[in-house]
């Protein structure tokens, strides 16, 4: 009984195309496709409009930095260089103020303006290389009020200090002072403290902890963990998504069938060429199988043609793996006899064209 008309087995991935002209044996078919690609989108995401640096440049900075031979004073100066350097121009209002002096008044360093990196830089450097006089903190934020008057949006304000000051007969003391400030611009203290006794801890902590987005960092901390700060002025948000891309990609071969005489299954002369091709691509694309399937024309009986169109296949796949060294675990070999004629039997150009294996190539890249 006859088989089903011919169908190839698409085995993974497998493109099967089938030549049916003479105009070109071997073809590599590409095709048109859309590939998923993952895109990540970083932004940064300003969180405050202004900042302000409060420098503390009395004695005390000029004790040195635990484990390190280097005054505070100079490891905070660096440290401020370096992080400035690297903050990203969002838009910025910044200033740079020495607010350790003698009478209390803020020395002008960088006076609120426009952040500009390389002028911020340059202030810094005019800061001083050893410290003079007391910590006088509730003096150096009675001058912030002054400074956020005419800020508008938030501000951050980091404030390096021990934690002292003087308690002097009518002046308020620094907590009250930053209540005041909060309770009328919005600002936000980063306490950079260098506080080693309990009494000046707690008067840094209780200036931190007038609002919700106000802290203290441990001097030692914001030294070897500066980025712990960095989130006071601006965050790095990460999305990421699929997109769509054009790609051309192999999908195929295009071989053009090989044919046969009557009652053969030896490759014909002129074939070898093709086959040659065959054979090269597939050494080239390690990844590429063939299907070779064989058929005949109706001529004899229907077990015999089954047979011949068996070799016929046989035939291929044995030149390709003796004259190209193709393993022969890639070449599957398929046969049906005088099923699914290409051409009409009744005349002698028809059964030609039936004499014939046609393959098909996958896997290809």
């Amino acid at each position: 009984m006859k088989k089903a008309l011919f169908t190839l087995i698409a085995l993974a991935c497998l493109v099967s195309v089938w030549a049916t002209t003479d105009a070109q044996a071997f073809q590599i078919i590409t095709s048109e496709m859309m590939e998923k690609e993952i895109v990540t989108e970083t932004d940064l995401i300003k969180t405050a409009d202004n900042f302000i640096i409060l420098f503390d440049a009395s004695s005390s900075a000029n004790e040195m930095v635990p484990g390190k031979s280097i005054s505070r004073i100079q490891a905070t100066k660096d440290l401020l260089k370096e992080r400035v350097a690297q903050l990203p121009d969002l838009g910025y209002t910044a200033g740079l103020y020495i607010y350790t002096t003698p009478s209390g008044k803020y020395q002008e360093v960088y006076a609120m303006q426009a952040f500009k990196p390389d002028a911020f830089a340059a202030a810094i450097d005019q800061l001083p290389a050893e410290g003079k006089g007391p910590t006088m903190m509730q003096k150096g934020l009675s001058s912030l009020r002054d400074v956020v008057a005419g800020l508008s949006g938030k501000t951050v304000v980091f404030m390096f200090t021990d934690g002292t000051y003087s308690q002097v007969r009518g002046t308020k003391k620094p907590l009250q002072i930053a209540q005041e400030i909060v309770k009328d611009k919005d600002v936000c203290f980063y306490l950079i403290s260098s506080a080693d006794e309990q009494a000046e801890k707690q008067v840094v902590n209780a200036v931190a902890q007038i609002n919700s987005c106000s802290r203290v960092v441990p001097l030692a901390t914001f030294l070897d963990n500066p980025h712990y700060t960095s989130g006071a002025l601006f965050i790095v948000k990460t999305t990421a998504y699929e997109r769509l891309i054009p790609v051309t990609a192999v999908v195929g071969v295009d071989f053009e069938n090989l044919l046969f005489d009557f009652d053969s299954s030896a490759i014909r002369s002129g074939h070898d060429d093709k086959l040659d091709m065959l054979g090269a691509y597939l050494q080239k694309n390690p990844d590429a199988y063939v299907v070779a399937a064989g058929f005949t024309d109706s001529k004899g009986d229907e077990e015999y043609n089954l047979w011949l169109s068996e070799r016929r296949a046989a035939s291929v796949k044995d030149y390709l793996v003796n004259k190209f060294s193709i393993d022969m675990g890639r070449i599957v070999t398929q046969w049906y006899g005088e099923l699914n004629p290409a051409a009409d039997n009744a005349t002698e150009e028809g059964r030609q064209l039936n004499r014939r294996v046609e393959v098909a190539v996958g896997g290809a890249k």
